[in-house]
């Protein structure tokens, strides 16, 4: 009987280990795929970064001009204070919706604490500044949404603590003790019983040198560089997508803190030099010139670096023949498995500009300014050759009658000594590049079209606006802002409600403790532990044909038009309620 169960048992274990080389098999040939897609759209992402950075087009001589239009920059910024405003200009980026009369209080303290969560507890502003700018000129930016258990250990060392504080620290759960040392003081006291004088020696002060182990236990939301995530090459969008990945380089430090056994991390650790992909290596490069994959050269354990992947895929893992999205951990390039577990939603979201149907990656706002930036320079630099040539103009000189130093002198005044008159010669050569303004001209109006970007939309361009009907001026100005505010409703619908929703879920999920937060300087209680996780959400983003001095100038009017039912009705009247009047101030 015992052999037996042992034969079963040796069974088991010979098909899990058949299994996780199956799943091994599958994670290398969905990962060689989408390395493959990933690579061909990096360059692309590479060569939007140079233009972006003013580094493209490239000269095609050393003896012309090597001037550089930055219409690809200027777009850019000048999109992105209206898109930051747009997100960050009111309190509560992203509502959620109760469900019943029952549910408004729930579900607003629910939306003020993760809005909360994004924007006080995490440096909100910075990484989806990070996204938009890398979604402008990259096509499509990350973030990364997970709980962090993560330890973090300091050291703290104490001297001349009395007894009540030394007992209070080390009973910590947290606090473990490295080094101490005790001062005792003699003290004497009179024994009733005896009636003796007994001398014993107390604790008077203790000097000590704890280490502090803190679990982070919170959620958290980071900007991922573009060429770290992996998507298959089939996908239509990242949330249905079969195969997507995070790949990093991890020291063996960072790995102990996530939980990782130290021994087996440091069997794919590296000595320096080790690099995330030698293919996305030219997107690092565009984005930082001075980053030439050279690490330090360091020999202590926890220095070392690992190639830390981390795998989402829908695979059937427990031969239910239903496939189930899964996470799979795996360090160095075997793809060593470290951990496999079910897993419910992906933690990374996915912002693009201009998403393109039926596929995963769209366009952004760089790959249509690329081919203006790259005619503009080619024609300024055109110019300023002609330029050049009128002002420099080439000379003729008869050999041997003229000093060919002083010719090649350009210096204002100095004179050029020949042996008779006549012997210098100058070609003159007219300044034709005037005849090129017209295609300047054509190609800023080219890029109008593209981004909705002008000087008239930015209010810089006197002469475009002057001696206009105020309708007119209106209509230039909502042009532009319609085409930003399509960014930014892309943005909303596309990452920000996938990552408000798994910052949502997140901590429903793992966070087991009340938790008091500031709002309005008041101190809230929340306990997310009785939150609904399937709200509905509204993100604040509006798209109208009106400025903002026309919805000013109507929320005025209803504003007006309430005041004057609620003074001839009364307050119950069955038009307006306080409510609804108060939803009016605030929209203004």
């Amino acid at each position: 009987m015992a052999k037996k169960i042992k034969e079963t048992e040796v069974m088991a274990e010979a098909q899990e280990q058949n299994d996780m080389i199956d799943l091994v098999g599958v994670i290398k040939s969905e990962m060689d795929d989408a390395k493959d897609f990933i690579h061909q759209v990096g360059s692309e992402r590479a060569e939007s970064t140079e233009f972006y950075l003013g580094n493209e087009p490239e000269g095609t001589s050393s003896l012309q001009s090597e001037f550089v239009s930055t219409d690809v920059r200027e777009s850019v910024l000048f999109m992105l204070p209206s898109i930051m405003r747009t997100f960050f200009g009111t309190k509560k980026i992203v509502e959620f919706v109760p469900k019943g009369p029952e549910d408004i209080q729930l579900a607003e303290q629910q939306t003020d604490y993760i809005n909360y969560l994004i924007r006080e507890k995490n440096p909100g502003f910075q990484v989806l500044y990070d996204v938009f700018k890398d979604a402008l000129v990259r096509k499509t930016g990350f973030v990364k949404v997970f709980w962090d258990d993560s330890v973090t250990a300091t050291t703290h060392e104490y001297s001349n603590i009395d007894p009540q504080s030394y007992q209070a620290l080390i009973l910590d759960k947290n606090v473990e003790v490295i080094e101490e040392s005790v001062t005792k003081e003699t003290i004497t006291t009179f024994d009733p019983v005896s009636g003796e004088e007994v001398t014993q020696d107390i604790p008077a002060s203790y000097d000590l040198t704890i280490r502090r182990l803190k679990p982070k236990d919170q959620v958290c939301i980071e900007s991922v560089p573009p060429e770290e995530i992996l998507i298959s090459r089939h996908a239509r969008d990242i949330e249905t997508a079969s195969y997507v990945a995070h790949r990093m380089i991890k020291s063996v430090s960072d790995l102990v803190a996530m939980g990782y056994d130290q021994e087996e991390i440091e069997e794919y650790a590296g000595y320096g030099g080790s690099a995330l992909d030698p293919e996305s290596y030219e997107e690092q490069e565009a984005r930082n010139p001075f980053d030439n994959m050279v690490y330090p050269d360091r020999h202590d354990a926890g220095g070392k670096d690992v190639y830390y992947v981390e795998h989402y895929l829908y695979y059937d893992f427990d031969g239910d023949g239903i496939d189930e999205r899964i996470r799979v951990c795996t360090a160095g390039d075997g793809l060593h498995v470290l951990n496999v577990e079910p897993w419910d939603e992906l933690p990374i979201c996915m912002f693009c500009p201009d998403p393109e149907p039926h596929t995963a990656i769209g366009s952004c706002p760089a790959d249509y300014l690329k081919p203006i930036q790259a005619a503009k320079s080619q024609i300024m630099r055109d110019t300023l050759d002609s330029l050049g040539h009128s002002i420099f103009p080439r000379m003729g000189i008869v050999e041997g009658q003229v000093n060919v130093d002083d010719v090649l002198n350009t210096d204002i005044g100095q004179p050029i000594r020949m042996r008779a008159p006549g012997m210098v010669q100058p070609f003159a050569v007219p300044f034709v590049g005037k005849e090129a303004f017209p295609v300047l001209g054509y190609l800023d109006e080219s890029k109008e079209n593209r981004t909705g970007v002008s000087k008239a939309s930015a209010g810089l361009n006197a002469e475009a606006l002057q001696s206009t009907t105020s309708a007119a001026v209106t209509a230039t100005m909502s042009g532009a802002q319609g085409r930003v505010e399509l960014i930014c409703r892309h943005f909303a619908e596309g990452g920000l409600k996938a990552m408000f929703k798994t910052v949502n879920n997140l901590v429903i999920k793992h966070q087991n403790a009340q938790d008091v937060f500031r709002l309005n300087g008041k101190f809230i209680p929340v306990d997310p532990r009785y939150w609904d996780s399937d709200k509905d959400m509204v993100v604040n983003v509006a798209i109208s044909k009106s400025s903002d001095a026309e919805k000013f100038q109507v929320l005025t009017q209803l504003a007006g038009k309430q005041e004057q039912i609620m003074q001839t009705l009364g307050p119950q009247n069955p038009l307006v309620s306080m409510q609804q009047y108060a939803n009016t101030l605030t929209r203004m």
